[in-house]
């Protein structure tokens, strides 16, 4: 058996994905911690695509995780999600450090968190392409904020398939704090895409 090397990168990059993961289910969901969970009414994505922006005077800022976890469940229509902010990677090596240390402060507050419900009364086995609202609450840099995000939910097969959103974050209103020397470098509002896949919880 191969010896296990943590400065080996496939390695380091598969265990945290699966750390991650593992972290998710067991103290994120709370729909997963219910009987529902035990029903084929849970879907889950382990590797959401979340693509952030942010246009300046100075140059463009932007940064992808592909780390992303989610879990819908079609009875309550509720919605989990979460992402550890140092999965986000960013073109340049500076950029990502500033993020981290100075900025999001990701050794503090490791996780950006949603938690929301489907407003529409969408029939949930019917195949299409829905219009859907999230509303509840979105956490990053410590700070809660009720929010409602739109985005489309795509029903294949009698099955949740995929889904997209698209919002905006201030970072005011997260508490993120800028300093003066670089603030003409940083946008106030970040722009969010998000892009998964969903596969049955067994």
């Amino acid at each position: 058996m191969e010896k296990y090397n943590p400065k080996t990168p496939m390695m380091t990059k598969k265990l945290t994905g699966i750390a991650t993961f593992l972290i998710f289910f067991l103290f994120l969901s709370p729909t997963l911690h219910s009987q529902e969970a035990k029903e084929p009414d849970t879907y889950v994505s382990d590797n959401a695509n979340i693509h952030f922006f942010a246009s300046t005077v100075m140059e463009d800022i932007e940064a992808t995780s592909k780390a992303g976890v989610c879990a819908l469940n079609t009875k309550t229509k509720k919605i989990s999600a979460k992402v550890a902010m140092t999965s986000f990677e960013f073109r340049r090596k500076k950029m990502q450090e500033d993020f981290d240390e100075d900025y999001a402060e990701s050794a503090k507050y490791p996780y950006a968190i949603l938690n929301a419900t489907i407003v529409e009364n969408i029939n949930l086995t019917k195949d299409g392409t829905y219009d859907v609202t999230l509303k509840g609450t979105f956490e990053m840099h410590g700070v809660k904020q009720d929010r409602e995000i739109k985005g489309k939910l795509t029903i294949k097969n009698g099955h949740p398939a995929s889904a997209t959103a698209q919002f905006e974050v201030k970072l005011v209103d997260h508490k993120i704090k800028v300093p003066t020397i670089v603030v003409m470098k940083i946008a106030e509002v970040v722009k969010v895409n998000v892009d998964l896949t969903f596969k049955k919880y067994q």
